[in-house]
């Protein structure tokens, strides 16, 4: 067994249990080209960002990691204006921030449905 295909198994157990217990979630995205929505596992981290020198300003931040394993078995990657439908809110990829091939993480924009 290689180390990606090691990591995609290990990602797919770990979410599932995340998901289990409410810590992840299963949601449904969209390409850009805007085929049919696939279900697909992720994590969703609502942060606020400090943006300056002086930290005074402050931005809503929404990062998403999305299991590969499962939008690859469909033939789907996630990609810039992508959407994904989760938890009751809507989001748009915006920029990916890293890659491993077993996750993919990304900042996000909310979008109105």
């Amino acid at each position: 067994m290689s180390q990606r295909r090691f990591l995609a198994d290990l990602d797919a157990g770990l979410h599932a249990s995340f998901a289990a217990a409410g810590m992840a979630d299963v949601a449904q995205y969209t390409p850009s080209s805007g085929e049919t929505a696939v279900a697909c596992q992720v994590y969703v981290t609502r942060d606020v960002e400090t943006i300056g020198d002086l930290r005074q300003f402050k931005a809503h931040s929404v990062e998403v990691d999305y299991v590969l394993g499962s939008l690859v078995s469909v033939g789907v990657t996630p990609a810039q204006k992508g959407r994904l439908a989760v938890d009751g809110d809507l989001y748009e990829n915006a920029t990916e921030i890293s890659n491993d091939g077993s996750m993919s993480r990304w900042k996000v924009r909310r979008v109105q449905p």
